[in-house]
């Protein structure tokens, strides 16, 4: 389910709601079993949602070291899914295909399913569905998903998203709180590496309404000009949906004297993430490249518009946040309440205002 569309978002809440609490009034409550052998994970589709999950399921590990634990992931966001560390198995979950859904998860013969979405009430029903002996679920307020769930833990606006993933595994047992951590195999670098220091830019968002959360491309030009030095080089990072928009971008840089290569992941996010991991510095708009730069130790900025910081911000070792200094960005929490909010945010954040994180990473 894409929080990005409206059409699905109206029936999802509009047709969700009164199906699942209807189906929850007939539903038994479950038995939490003390050493189950197969677990169910259900996480957003999004690919920086998918990557901070990597911390809860070191933690699920933590309390079910023996259990075989399968990932039901969606067409978006399998290939974020094989980075993830200690899953067993994963099987594509057809979201939008009800009946082949439910059957995918009896199948598989669940003792405990953990349903991680926020606020999506189809994902709370195939939960409910699903024939796991036990369920546990997030409940967040206003969103009417949570009845279906043998355990409802609180899930909160008010901090980070990682801190909700920590939240429901210390509510199974949990004694830690693990970092993300993401499994990247080796492999071939762009010829780029052999020449020096590269930096990479990645100036592109994903899902509805994503040119909200775009910075403009001039000011990606002026950054360039300001940034690179001799000897450096400039990559700009994008999936094949990007292509066209990658490559004009890299004509106005290329203008200025500066040397600069688009990169279109057609090798998927795992060529990606082995570019950002031998990169000098990753600036980045809030999105999933950012998300997959920070938890790989990348010196990584984000530029933050709409994007609340405090629930979306990059969880890394070394990250530094732009964000508008009138204050009018930071209102996406789920990830869809533009409804009478600034549209402009990404335009009030100045070129300087970059280069001022860029600094304060480098004298770190």
């Amino acid at each position: 389910m894409k929080r990005g569309s409206t059409i699905n978002r109206l029936l999802d809440f509009y047709l969700g709601i009164p199906i699942l609490n209807l189906l929850a009034s007939f539903r038994r409550k479950g038995v939490y079993p003390a050493h189950p052998d197969r677990i169910g994970l259900l996480f957003n589709p999004a690919l920086g949602d998918t990557l901070l999950a990597s911390a809860a399921i070191q933690d699920i590990r933590s309390i079910f070291p023996t259990a075989k634990l399968i990932l039901f992931a969606g067409n978006s966001n399998i290939a974020a899914a094989k980075l993830l560390p200690e899953i067993d198995a994963i099987h594509i979950l057809p979201i939008t295909r009800p009946l082949n859904a439910i059957r995918i998860l009896r199948q598989s013969n669940l003792d405990l399913m953990l349903d991680f979405t926020a606020w999506q009430r189809i994902t709370a029903l195939y939960t409910l569905m699903s024939g796991a002996r036990f369920t546990v679920g997030f409940e967040r307020m206003k969103q009417y998903r949570h009845r279906g769930y043998d355990k409802a833990v609180p899930h909160r606006g008010d901090c980070h998203e990682l801190d909700n993933l920590h939240r429901f595994t210390c509510s199974l047992g949990a004694k830690t709180k693990s970092d993300p951590r993401l499994l990247i195999t080796s492999g071939t670098l762009p010829v780029v590496f052999q020449k020096g220091a590269v930096i990479v830019f990645h100036p592109w968002a994903s899902g509805a309404r994503s040119r909200l959360r775009e910075w403009p491309d001039d000011c990606w030009t002026s950054l360039a000009q300001q940034l690179m030095a001799p000897g450096q080089t400039l990559l700009l990072t994008g999936s094949p949906v990007d292509e066209n928009r990658c490559h004009e971008l890299c004509k106005k840089i290329s203008t200025q004297g500066i040397q600069v290569q688009a990169l279109i992941g057609q090798d998927g996010i795992t060529g990606v993430a082995r570019v950002l991991k031998h990169a000098e510095m990753l600036i980045s708009v809030n999105t999933g490249i950012m998300h997959l730069g920070a938890i790989l130790g990348v010196p990584t900025v984000c530029i933050n518009g709409p994007t609340a910081l405090h629930r979306w911000g990059p969880v890394g070792p070394r990250v530094a946040n732009v964000c508008p200094s009138d204050g009018s960005g930071g209102f996406l929490d789920l990830g869809f309440e533009y409804r009478g909010r600034s549209t402009d945010t990404m335009n009030k954040i100045s070129v300087s205002d970059v280069m001022c994180a860029v600094h304060q990473l480098q004298f770190r």
